[in-house]
C-alpha cells in the first residue's frame, strides 16, 4: 500500500505537483489504469488514489479514498472518524462548494465526511490556483 504525506500546496509526497506521469510512476509506480478527464485532461487510478494530470500533463490533484494512508502533521486523516475537526485546527475557517469542504490554507478538500456519505468520502491535495476562478462562489462552511 502506499503511504503519502500530504504537504500543503507542494503535494501528496512522495507525489508533487507538476510530476510528469513518468515521474510519478518512479516514485510510487504504475496506475492500475488511466482514464480520461475533462478538457484533456487526464487521471491515473491506483488502489485507493486517484491522481489527476493537467492537459500539459502535470499532476495538479492527488484524491485519495478509505483505504489509502494520508498523513498531515504525522496524523492518518484517514483513521480520524472526523478528520475535519483535525484540520479545522490548522485552518479554522473552511469553506462549502459544490459540495466539497474547502480548506484553502491547506490546499485540501474533503468529501462525504461532512455528510455522512460513505460513498462519496475522499480528501484531495490540489495545486496553487485550483479553485481561484470559483472562490466567488464559496460559503461558509457551518457544521450541522
Amino acid at each position: 500500500m502506499i503511504s503519502l504525506t500530504a504537504e500543503p500546496y507542494v503535494g501528496a509526497l512522495p507525489v508533487r505537483f507538476g510530476m510528469s506521469p513518468a515521474e510519478v510512476a518512479a516514485v510510487i509506480g504504475p496506475p492500475a489504469s488511466v482514464i480520461p478527464g475533462v478538457f484533456d485532461t487526464t487521471a491515473e487510478l491506483r488502489p485507493n488514489i486517484v491522481i489527476g494530470y493537467t492537459e500539459a500533463n502535470q499532476v495538479y490533484e492527488v484524491n485519495c479514498h478509505p483505504g489509502a494512508t494520508l498523513l498531515l502533521m504525522n496524523h492518518d486523516l484517514f483513521s480520524d472518524r472526523d478528520p475535519i475537526s483535525f484540520l479545522r485546527k490548522l485552518d479554522p475557517d473552511p469553506y462549502l462548494w459544490v459540495g466539497l469542504v474547502v480548506f484553502q490554507k491547506l490546499g485540501i478538500l474533503v468529501s462525504g465526511f461532512h455528510d455522512g456519505d460513505d460513498s462519496q468520502k475522499s480528501i484531495a491535495m490540489v495545486r496553487k490556483g485550483y479553485w481561484d476562478e470559483y472562490i466567488d462562489d464559496f460559503v461558509r462552511f457551518e457544521e450541522r
